[in-house]
């Protein structure tokens, strides 16, 4: 019984607590992209989209959403073609945001994809592992 009222409280926190949550931050970073984009500060028009993420167990951590919806895509819409070793840049810049992978750890993403609409490439990563704990964390016996 104790496991089926865990796994109501996790559904409940997921569909009611933390979507409104989910919505800002999208909301926020495709402001953001939009911003960039218009004042041409970047060439190229991204936009961040909740998506399915990648089913592979190894991509999933304790606080991973239903798969369908566990996949934080930011995605090239409008401007120049993106080629694979940007798209892999901009991931590694995204990832190397400690303050912005941890967001998206508690906001039940487990899987960031960086994709071009146009050609459809697309690299994914795996967010839990770009959790690096340090400061009081950091200790040694």
């Amino acid at each position: 019984m104790g496991i089926i009222l865990e796994i109501g409280k996790k559904i409940v926190n997921f569909f009611v607590k933390d979507a409104a949550e989910r919505r800002r931050f999208i909301a926020e970073f495709n402001y953001n992209a939009s911003s960039g984009f218009q004042t041409l500060f970047v060439d190229t028009l991204y936009e961040a989209v909740s998506c399915e993420g990648n089913p592979a167990q190894d991509y999933r951590h304790e606080m991973s959403a239903p798969v369908w919806a566990s996949g934080f895509a930011v995605i090239a819409k409008a401007g120049r073609e993106v080629p694979i070793d940007e798209i892999l840049t901009i991931g590694k810049i995204i990832l190397s945001d400690q303050k912005l992978v941890r967001k998206m750890f508690v906001l039940h993403w487990d899987t960031l994809i960086v994709k071009d609409a146009r050609t459809g490439k697309s690299v994914s990563w795996k967010i839990k592992d770009y959790l690096e704990f340090g400061g009081l964390l950091n200790f040694t016996k």
